[in-house]
């Protein structure tokens, strides 16, 4: 089934956030993708969410900052960490969210917390951070399979407009949910909330992608069709609830 796209300002959920976050450096890499390559990589029940009949598939690396659970003190190795998620966005009912295929990240303690308490398919890897000039630069390497990675150079240039419900550049960012599957099968959805992203415009300077083949889409070669940079958030999440 293909949506109109009508995603809106997301409203803060109810209650305290289970965890807050900082997240920097951040950049989304996107291609267009049928929705029938996608359909086999995703659990059935959730419905993959299209704009203008087109399904997506992204590459988002970034850094964490100030990880923070509300019942437990700071820990030295969530306090900043560098992650790359790949992902695709669907339905789970009316509600728009991201599936996750994989999450790298380099903080041991966040993989296991994230693959226990969450159901996330996160992945230990090595991960770095380099900036020069306006140019920044991640890279990634699994650690159990270290010829799985990713090397991603970019600049930012000017500034993008405000996102506008139902364009593309909204539909791909404006995402405040997560879907995933428990351990009996049950889809359970994590709620997120930040202020509407501030997006600039980025330039690829290099882009060496592993990830997402090994997340079992094959791009056959093509360049991404949007590229684009999103400014600092302060973000707030709740736990897992049954979808």
């Amino acid at each position: 089934m293909t949506h109109v796209p009508t995603l809106g300002p997301s409203p803060r959920p109810p209650g305290r956030p289970a965890m807050t976050m900082h997240w920097r450096e951040l950049l989304f890499v996107h291609w267009p993708v049928p929705v029938e390559i996608l359909r086999p990589l995703v659990p059935e029940r959730l419905e993959i969410d299209t704009h203008d009949g087109t399904a997506w598939i992204g590459l988002v690396p970034f850094t964490m900052r100030d990880v923070r659970h509300r019942r437990c003190p700071p820990v030295p190795t969530m306090h900043r960490f560098h992650e790359c998620n790949v992902r695709t966005y669907v339905r789970c009912g009316d509600e728009p969210a991201v599936w996750f295929f994989s999450l790298d990240a380099e903080s041991r303690l966040a993989v296991w917390g994230a693959r226990r308490f969450w159901g996330l398919n996160y992945v230990h890897s090595t991960m770095t951070l380099e900036r020069s000039g306006d140019e920044v630069t991640y890279t990634v390497s699994r650690v159990r399979t270290p010829s799985v990675g990713l090397r991603c150079r970019w600049r930012t240039a000017t500034s993008r407009p405000p996102a506008t419900p139902g364009g593309l550049d909204h539909f791909l960012t404006e995402r405040y949910a997560l879907v995933t599957i428990d351990r009996r099968g049950s889809v359970r959805i994590g709620r997120i909330w930040h202020e509407p992203w501030r997006l600039r415009q980025a330039e690829l300077v290099e882009l060496d992608d592993g990830l997402v083949a090994a997340a079992g889409v094959d791009l056959d070669g093509r360049d991404p069709a949007l590229v684009f940079a999103g400014d600092s958030v302060d973000v707030s999440a709740w736990g897992l609830e049954r979808g």
